[in-house]
């Protein structure tokens, strides 16, 4: 990739965060701001880096973030470094750091993520809040802790992992429900979509799953030592769950035809807004052609959340959009050229056939008041021959009078033509970056047609 492409992309994923960022959907600016500071690492992108990661509650990631800005300032503005310093502190508030201590090497998990091995080189930080703290050790049970953490507390936490004469078996749960609690042996293990695989002691294991608003989900299996399984559950929505904590959510697909899902349930009702549960969900928007769409959006007790699912069509879609969008200019261009020479010489033509109306409707005014005038010397030497001769003269007048006006209104039509192939050429031209980013015009053809006596100009596009 050039220098020039690789600038252009930049500028356009930042300013493409900027726009989701302003519409709060936060993950979907993330990604955006994270993929131009790839391109070219830039303060200013870092700088909203920080504060995305600050709006969506996560206060480690963002002080990381804007301390790297605050190290080198340079290319912010004096209300931007300000701003920097401000939410900083605010996020450094919000954050408790943990000394994990174990009596064997382990891994350690924060609500199912992996974030170091003991023994730690430095303290954990996390978000104020509540957390599922794992130690998981080769041939030693699972030791879980939930802690509750208040901003600007140390804490140390001592774990001790019991031996077992079996290797843990992992579990890996499919739950389409985001935000539902996720409890092995009654132990809270985190919250769906879990990152990674449960490890589960072998023996008889009871999993549960609870979320506000649905139907609590057990299940209780066997377990064999370093066995490897999934677990799916569906969770119904309790009928029982009162109006005021539900809310609705609208999606808008940016192109026709597109399947909606939330939850892993097809909703063909979301353009026009479905009830759901106040709370996270999954959103999957997806269409033959494009880029499969997924968010995972919260939805607020008694609110409509409103979103548009732009879809960005594959290389394949956009590389056959762009060909169709290069044939388009083509014609546009040729239609408008040709448009303009069919109406520039019509004009011509107009001009001249229009002089020649006057001047034939002028000879032939002139042999009728001959004819009409018997002291004209065409009836004065011999009335037959006279009459004869009178009467094939304004016949030859009539007839050029007639052309003439025949010659007038071709080019009369030859101006509309003209205008309205070049209308076409101009269509083609205008539609065509709607085109090229699939939308608009999806297909289009055109072309001359002749029967032989009459000819004139077609144009169909399906939408």
């Amino acid at each position: 990739m050039s220098a020039a492409s690789t600038k252009a992309e930049a500028r356009q994923r930042f300013d493409e965060g900027l726009h989701l960022f302003e519409k709060g959907d936060n993950a979907a600016a993330l990604a955006e701001f994270r993929r131009a500071y790839e391109l070219i690492p830039n303060v200013l992108v870092l700088f909203n880096i920080g504060l995305v990661y600050a709006a969506m509650d996560r206060p480690v990631d963002a002080v990381d973030a804007l301390d790297k800005v605050l190290d080198a300032p340079a290319g912010l503005a004096p209300a931007q470094a300000l701003k920097a310093r401000q939410v900083r502190a605010d996020q450094a508030a919000r954050i408790a750091e943990v000394t994990v201590v174990t009596d064997k090497p382990a891994v350690i998990e924060v609500d199912g993520v992996e974030v170091g091995r003991t023994p730690l080189e430095r303290p954990l930080r996390f978000a104020s809040g509540a957390h599922v703290l794992s130690a998981l050790a080769p041939g030693c049970l699972p030791a879980r802790r939930e802690i509750t953490l208040a901003g600007r507390t140390t804490q140390t936490l001592t774990l001790a992992l019991l031996p077992t004469e079996s290797s843990n078996a992992h579990l890996t749960l499919v739950v389409p429900t985001p935000g539902t609690e996720v409890l092995v042996n009654g132990q809270r293990a985190g919250l769906t979509p879990l990152p990674t695989s449960i490890a589960v002691a072998p023996g008889a294991a009871v999993i549960e799953l609870r979320r506000s608003g649905y139907r609590s989900a057990k299940r209780t299996i066997q377990v064999d030592e370093g066995s490897n399984g999934t677990l799916t559950f569906e969770l119904e929505e309790d009928p029982a769950t009162p109006a005021s904590l539900k809310g609705r959510l609208r999606v808008t697909p940016s192109e026709a035809g597109a399947i909606v899902s939330v939850d892993s349930v097809v909703r063909p009702d979301a353009p026009t807004g479905i009830a759901l549960v106040a709370g996270p969900h999954a959103l999957r928007v997806e269409r033959a052609g494009f880029l499969l769409f997924e968010r995972q959006v919260d939805v607020g007790a008694g609110a409509e959340t409103s979103l548009v699912a732009s879809l960005v069509p594959t290389a394949e879609t956009r590389a056959a959009t762009d060909e169709s969008n290069h044939v388009r200019h083509v014609w546009g261009g040729s239609l408008i050229a040709g448009g303009a020479a069919i109406a520039a010489g019509s004009v011509i033509l107009a001009v001249v056939a229009g002089h020649d109306v006057t001047t034939t409707e002028a000879t032939l005014a002139q042999q009728i008041a001959i004819e009409q005038d018997p002291n004209q010397n065409c009836w004065s030497l011999n009335p037959d021959y006279a009459f004869f001769h009178c009467g094939e003269t304004k016949a030859a007048d009539q007839d050029a009078v007639s052309s003439a006006k025949l010659k007038r209104d071709l080019a009369y039509a030859g101006i509309g033509l003209g205008v309205v192939v070049a209308g076409v050429g101009t269509y083609l031209l205008v539609t065509g970056k709607h085109a090229s980013e699939g939308t608009g015009l999806s297909a289009s053809s055109f072309g001359l047609w002749t029967d032989g006596q009459t000819n004139g100009l077609t144009f169909g596009g399906r939408f």
